[in-house]
């Protein structure tokens, strides 16, 4: 089958996979999170220590991963690793998910930030809607990102790259820059209200983690490109590692930045921090800085979203789980018709303003997925103990306990905050089933 489907060029190096799992996580969220994780926790040190347990918690994820894709390089990322470990059926329900919802979702999501911003500046990102220049722009800003990456592998890798640097230097100058020429805010006698010990702090430091959570997600996206990259066994790992090193670092940076420019309680009460030191930092001249900022780190996730989305349909078509048309690759190394298919959906979620409500009954999926993705672990080592783990992943039945021990927390908060979203993902799945069921019989007459 994957002959049929044209064969897929290993040219990308760590780089590249780095660049995408900044992309990826290094969203708007850094710039609105840490103002809503300052409010719930009461102090400085609680603050920084719940982005370090952020970065832990990614950890986990990336030590699973770092083994799953240096051993099994294949493009398709955690559908691959289902398909392995728990079978055709799993990882169609997974990749179908991803495909029809999950990814051109979340693209249509940032497109629209990035269009607000390019429409009416930095000051949209502080309220919720749509105007008709946003959603115009975030159209075409959709429709061109696909199109450099239709063009082939390298151009949309090569644009991925530049957009990283572009990020980190970005992103890094400005936070220097900000503290350095906006003075430190005079103490304040605190007017909040935060919880200090016991049951009450738990639950803010409960809180306090979804948000840094999904402010860090995206982190190891590079997995979904394994079949793309030269020496997988030691590129991916390093890159994975690289990435979390390299996102850590800039969240930590700009917490920093914006405790010194709005103190603690500031930045407590402020709705959008970024916005707020930008313009303490450089006056008039703030909302221009952070919209340039925004825009390079939203086309960034954009680029990201191409670049790995593709890979998911590919890895479906070469097991017979997907139309040929979505898997197949010509010479220029980008799967075309999932490109275009994502491309579309994204187009069609920013035109009916429904991607809000489709993101949501998506989370408990991911949740879901990632914690077989590291029972899979557990169960290659047992099925395949031969294959060449050129990363092995250190204590790993205590590092897949864990892993499974938060999406399983996850998946009963979003059961009783979310019980309609669950209901919703029950019925995909059920649906789902049957579509695979359709299909393996068809594929069998």
């Amino acid at each position: 089958m994957s002959s049929s489907l044209g064969e897929l060029r290993r040219i990308l190096g760590p780089l590249t996979g780095v660049a995408v799992c900044v992309g990826m996580a290094i969203g708007a969220g850094i710039l609105r999170t840490p103002g809503e994780v300052a409010a719930a926790l009461p102090s400085v040190p609680w603050i920084f220590g719940v982005w370090l347990l952020g970065a832990l918690v990614a950890g986990l994820d990336v030590l699973i991963l770092a083994e799953m894709g240096s051993s099994v390089p294949r493009v398709g990322g955690l559908v691959a690793y289902l398909h392995l470990s728990f079978g055709p059926r799993v990882a169609f329900l997974a990749g179908w998910s991803m495909l029809l919802v999950t990814w051109p979702a979340s693209l249509a999501v940032v497109a629209v930030a990035t269009g607000e911003l390019v429409a009416g500046g930095a000051d949209t990102l502080t309220v919720a809607g749509t105007s008709p220049l946003g959603v115009t722009v975030a159209v075409v800003v959709v429709l061109v990102v696909a199109g450099v990456n239709v063009l082939g592998l390298r151009y949309g890798a090569g644009f991925e790259i530049v957009l990283f640097l572009a990020k980190v230097l970005l992103l890094g100058g400005v936070c220097v820059a900000a503290a350095l020429a906006a003075p430190p805010p005079a103490a304040a006698a605190t007017s909040l209200t935060v919880p200090t010990a016991g049951g009450a702090l738990l639950a803010a430091v409960g809180g306090a983690m979804t948000q840094v959570i999904f402010t860090y997600d995206g982190y190891a996206d590079a997995v979904y490109l394994a079949g793309e990259t030269r020496d997988p066994g030691r590129a991916l790992p390093r890159a994975l590692f690289t990435a979390l090193a390299v996102i850590t670092g800039l969240y930590l940076l700009a917490n920093a930045t914006f405790l010194h420019v709005l103190g603690l309680e500031g930045l407590a009460q402020s709705k959008f921090p970024a916005l707020d030191v930008a313009r303490a930092a450089f006056h008039e001249c703030g909302g221009l800085v952070l919209t340039a900022i925004a825009v390079v780190i939203l086309l960034g996730a954009v680029n990201a979203y191409f670049l790995t989305g593709p890979r998911i349909a590919r890895v479906l078509a070469e097991e017979g789980l997907a139309g040929s048309f979505l898997g197949r690759v010509p010479r220029s190394g980008t799967p075309v018709g999932a490109t275009v298919w994502i491309a579309v959906l994204a187009v069609v979620f920013v035109l009916t303003n429904t991607f809000d409500d489709l993101l949501a009954v998506t989370v408990p999926l991911i949740s879901a997925t990632t914690g077989l993705v590291a029972a899979g672990l557990l169960v290659q080592r047992v099925r395949a103990p031969e294959r060449p783990r050129p990363f092995r992943t250190p204590a790993a039945t205590l590092v897949v306990a864990l892993q499974l021990a938060l999406s399983g927390f996850l998946l009963v908060s979003y059961c009783v905050s979310k019980p309609l979203a669950v209901t919703i993902d029950a019925g995909a799945v059920a649906a789902g089933l049957i579509v695979h069921a359709l299909l393996v019989r068809r594929r069998g007459s």
